[in-house]
């Protein structure tokens, strides 16, 4: 008993002095497992999470607000009349974007910092921008300053922890700060083992990148043109700039596979018949004797997705999305020209080629359509603004549903009939969505900061008109 209880004392002290000379989180270290990632492997993940961003639930269910697609079973139900409570955009909000694409571009941006790499930081700073636009035009005010700084030496860190939130206008502005400073980025001499087949979009091309930030620059001034019309001749100034044609436009290729296919045809396959369009807008379509019923709708039916029926242009494995559209300049060319007085011929002329370039993107013919309803003689200016908005309603379906909603809460075009049962607690006055709530995970984790944002914005209600519509 003695010589077992001297053994085991002796082990004892062993370990001791073992374990008290080495290192454990050395020790604990997987030699085989990759400890830092290369530029070329974030890029295309920043890429492809963007891409899906712009396609999947936010922009789904904005479609659903805009009439243009309506529940048939399930959830797709609770949001056609308005019943989106906060864990709607949890997963968007927490894996798709600050975790998601976002923390891609911080890691992007640090890290061709450290390596020189000016075009990859100004990629990076492109998307970023993008990504907070999208999200502050749905939400209002977010986390944008504070946002995406904890790292593994900071993980205490409350301010990292719990990240403040940004007024919509300081968003705004920082949207476009960061967009100043990816033209000045991309505008710097190449360098070596800058990015090429690993952007997925231009591989590489600066210049391309270039006009998408101006295309990009547009687009966010115009999401402020009720605030100030001013805005309207800075995203003219803008629009100088950018890409001039469809072939320039930055389009993101989706997959032929249940894995990496576009986010309309995977839930097309994984939902189906969840998601309908919506009978009104089909009819419209039919009404209007429109050239594109055939790239929007399944034959005469409601339905969107059909994979027998290769001629539904946005709804196929692999329809390419691009994150700004030539089809988009030309409409907001139209709207800033219409906006700063230009003459009834230049606003024409740019309506003219903005739907045109919308059948141009379908490959469809649609000359008569086209001339039918580019013509603006006799209106007023508010039926020229109408004509605008509402021709771009139709030629945004598929590719464009955030931006057709912005469109909507700011100049109250197309004329929509709320949804008879959309008033409840969460739309009190039973109008067509002003935004969008915040997800339940930042009020349960996030709550003092939530709260301020409520304090400074208003009730977390879907009613709640956001700074830039007011």
């Amino acid at each position: 008993m003695k010589k077992l209880t001297y053994i085991i004392a002796v082990l004892t002290i062993a370990v001791a002095t073992f374990l008290s000379s080495c290192n454990l989180v050395d020790t604990n270290i997987d030699p085989t497992s990759q400890t830092d990632v290369t530029l070329k492997l974030i890029m295309p993940s920043m890429l492809s999470q963007a891409a899906f961003n712009q396609s999947a639930n936010p922009a789904r269910v904005a479609g659903i607000i805009m009439q243009q697609f309506e529940g048939f079973d399930a959830q797709q139900v609770a949001y056609t009349q308005y019943n989106m409570p906060e864990i709607t955009f949890n997963n968007y909000w927490r894996t798709g974007l600050y975790a998601g694409v976002l923390k891609d571009c911080n890691s992007i941006i640090n890290k061709a910092q450290e390596e020189g790499q000016p075009y990859y930081e100004g990629i990076a700073k492109i998307i970023q921008a993008n990504e907070f636009g999208q999200a502050t035009a749905m939400f209002g005010d977010i986390p944008f300053s504070s946002a995406n700084k904890l790292t593994p030496d900071n993980l205490t860190d409350q301010a990292a922890l719990k990240p403040s939130y940004d007024s919509q206008e300081s968003v705004y502005g920082g949207v476009q700060s960061l967009l100043d400073q990816a033209i000045e980025l991309l505008s710097q001499p190449a360098v070596p083992l800058g990015p090429g087949s690993d952007d997925l979009i231009y591989g590489g091309d600066a210049a391309s990148w270039i006009a998408t930030a101006y295309a990009l620059k547009a687009r966010y001034y115009m999401h402020l043109t009720k605030r100030d019309a001013n805005n309207a001749t800075l995203a003219l100034n803008a629009l100088g700039n950018a890409f001039t044609g469809i072939a320039g436009q930055p389009n993101f290729a989706f997959e032929d596979n249940q894995i990496g296919n576009n986010p309309l045809a995977k839930f097309g396959i994984e939902r189906p018949n969840t998601l309908v369009m919506s009978a009104g807008f089909v009819q419209k379509l039919i009404d209007n004797q429109d050239p594109r019923f055939t790239s929007y709708v399944h034959t005469d039916s409601q339905s969107y997705h059909s994979g027998a029926n290769p001629n539904l242009y946005w709804a196929q494995n692999n329809s390419v999305i691009p994150l700004i559209s030539y089809v988009e300049l030309k409409f907001m060319e139209a709207e800033a020209l219409q906006l700063t007085g230009a003459s009834e011929g230049e606003v024409e002329a740019a309506l003219t080629a903005a739907i045109q370039a919308s059948m141009d993107q379908l490959g469809v013919s649609g000359d008569d359509y086209v001339t039918a309803n580019s013509a603006l003689a006799g209106m007023t200016d508010d039926e020229k603004m109408e004509k605008i908005i509402t021709e771009a309603y139709f030629s945004y379906y598929g590719v464009s549903f955030l931006q057709t909603w912005t469109n909507y809460r700011k100049t109250g075009y197309p004329a929509l009939t709320p949804d008879a049962n959309g008033s409840g607690g969460l739309n009190p006055s039973g109008g067509i969505p002003r935004r969008y709530l915040y997800p339940s995970s930042e009020n349960q984790l996030n709550n003092a900061e939530w709260q301020n944002a409520v304090t400074n914005q208003g009730p977390d209600l879907l009613d709640t008109e956001l700074w830039s519509f007011q």
